[in-house]
């Protein structure tokens, strides 16, 4: 950084420095309840320390470093298959589709995006039993066909609803009532079913929807990937929701991240694996025990063998081209669209999820032409934009339309109460992820169209685009992953290969830019509190300063970039890159 920068002129004004130790020594003080350092998913992991610099020299080392890490889910899934709880979960299923209760899928962030994505799971094994098109279950909500009813049991809640899909919605997971809310507006009853999904097992949002459930007599289930116990002794809401008598519990801590606290990858991928293994249990004719635990120790098999397929040479060297083709394109100012029609949701989750990683522009409606143009987008060439939203999603967006007096009534804070955010129906479908023309994607040079194939799904290939295979039989595709896709009723497969696939890449291409540091995040965008925390840490632990010394750092870096964009200013890196820069001038 300059010291004549700006914005670093900005950080020597006396008045934002004492602002930066006030609020610093607040936030210390007052919200112990979000600094997590201590959680294991909240730390560095021990097999990708130079992860940053392995991926620059050599992609490829890099992307097995982090699937490294993947390798230790098999063994955490082998050993939750055989607990009560799962065995819990599998019959609440099988309950659900019996007696036609609901079943609501709630999480925040990654969590939300599985938490949909298992709902299109369910309407999609459903769907096929009768032959259906995508959603058409949802356009015959009343119907004596008993796949119809048993697609339209399943439902899903996204911190901050479906917009939350496109981008995150600013402080939202900090509030319980927030989730409690949305169950309201869902209108669960006595009996259904809700599964809470957390990667860290502390987010306050999804603790709500629980708790909201528990009041309505719902039957709870609590996932999460960090320890039952450190949980119960550090963090009350966590302990509170889980020592609950009325919530099972599955904890499916497998260590720390790849990336330090970024629980989009292997927290999120073992609760897809686990939940999704429930799912196809449930929807399954019932098998003696004998039976039962053999196809579960297969299960846990299939993914260890995925895992192993991925990190083969060939495999690894697809995956390298394709982060050093991304990196090159973004360095150069060009853009990435993904193409697909099934699987557009996984792809699109993964896309948006780079956002808050990296820091990055996040997506912008199609009606704006004034805000940054994202990085990599996805679309469904063959639909119009409405019609897309619907195929991905199975159903209409849900969109929220809360008033001012609902977010007073939550006891939110006054810029919410003051003006709530756009978060409706009308604001997701500004986002055109149909087939309509968007010159943004081209208008810059170089770009990339990749099309996307998932196992031997029939594709029409389109002109000017390349081709990503994965699975499946077209072998002498240039761009072909090689792996043996299992088939299963919910594409379940299909949907993890996808996962680690875009989650492996898209970590690298950051890492190939130098838009980390070790296996530190450091492009963090510090949103919510948990954020701020987690950016403290990141600043303390490369700075070598004390976590007090570094809140203060990351403070006076939220206040300068502040008072920068006031002044008309603007900056491209994130406020723990600008305080790491800064400390290294001083």
């Amino acid at each position: 950084m300059k010291k004549q920068s700006e914005y670093y002129k900005y950080t020597q004004r006396k008045d934002l420095r004492e602002t930066a130790r006030e609020e610093s020594k607040s936030f210390i003080k007052n919200e112990t309840a979000f600094q997590l350092g201590h959680l294991p998913t909240e730390q560095a992991h021990p097999y990708t320390v130079k992860f940053s610099q392995t991926v620059q020299k050599n992609p490829g080392e890099g992307i097995r470093l982090l699937l490294d890490v993947d390798r230790d889910l098999p063994t955490v899934a082998r050993r939750t298959f055989m607990t009560d709880n799962y065995n819990q979960l599998v019959q609440a299923l099988k309950d659900a589709v019996k007696h036609k209760r609901r079943v609501c899928f709630s999480g925040c962030g990654s969590t939300g995006r599985l938490s949909m994505l298992l709902e299109e799971m369910w309407r999609q094994f459903w769907e096929d039993r009768s032959g259906l098109n995508p959603g058409d279950a949802a356009l015959q909500n009343e119907s004596d066909d008993i796949n119809i009813t048993s697609a339209n049991l399943a439902c899903s809640i996204m911190t901050g609803g479906d917009r939350a899909l496109i981008r995150s919605v600013e402080n939202f997971e900090d509030y319980a009532e927030f989730g409690r809310r949305q169950v309201k507006d869902l209108d669960l009853k006595e009996d259904d079913l809700l599964i809470a999904i957390s990667e860290g097992g502390e987010t306050s949002s999804v603790i709500g929807t629980a708790e909201e459930a528990i009041d309505r007599k719902c039957k709870v289930f609590f996932i999460f990937s960090n320890p039952a116990e450190i949980l119960k002794r550090s963090v009350e809401r966590s302990r509170r929701i889980i020592e609950h008598d009325h919530v099972s519990v599955i904890d499916l801590f497998s260590g720390s991240m790849a990336l330090s606290g970024s629980t989009r990858m292997q927290a999120t991928t073992l609760e897809m694996m686990v939940i999704g293994s429930a799912l196809e249990e449930a929807f399954a004719e019932d098998r003696s025990e004998k039976e039962r635990d053999g196809l579960r120790i297969e299960q846990a098999n299939r993914l260890a063998k995925m895992v192993h397929e991925l990190s083969s040479e060939g495999n690894l060297e697809i995956l390298a081209s394709l982060a050093r083709r991304e990196s090159d394109i973004y360095s150069e100012g060009g853009r990435v669209t993904y193409l697909a029609t099934s699987f557009l949701l996984d792809i699109f989750s993964d896309t948006t999820e780079r956002s808050p990683t990296f820091m990055l522009p996040a997506f912008r409606p199609s009606d704006d032409s004034r805000s940054l143009v994202s990085w990599a987008f996805a679309k469904n060439p063959r639909l119009s934009n409405e019609k897309a939203w619907f195929d991905m999603l199975r159903r209409s967006p849900r969109g929220i339309d809360w008033t001012s007096g609902h977010y007073q009534s939550m006891n939110a804070p006054k810029n919410l109460i003051d003006n709530p955010p756009s978060l409706g129906r009308a604001e997701i479908n500004r986002y055109a992820i149909g087939m309509e023309d968007d010159v943004s994607r081209t208008e810059k040079s170089p770009y990339l169209f990749l099309q996307i194939q998932v196992g031997d799904n029939s594709i029409e290939e389109m002109d000017h685009c390349e081709l990503l295979s994965i699975g499946g039989t077209n072998k002498k595709n240039p761009l072909h992953v090689a792996l043996d896709l299992h088939d299963s009723p919910i594409r379940l497969w299909h949907h993890l290969a996808l996962k680690l696939i875009f989650n492996t890449v898209s970590t690298a291409s950051m890492g190939i830019m130098g838009r980390i540091r070790g296996n530190w995040m450091v492009q963090v965008d510090p949103t919510n509190k948990k954020l701020i925390d987690r950016a403290s840490r990141i600043i303390s632990h490369l700075g070598g300063i004390s976590y007090g010394k570094a809140c203060e750092e990351l403070h006076l870096s939220l206040l300068a970039r502040e008072a920068l964009i006031k002044s008309g200013g603007s900056t491209t890196t994130s406020p723990v890159v600008d305080a790491l820069d800064r400390m290294e001038c001083e």
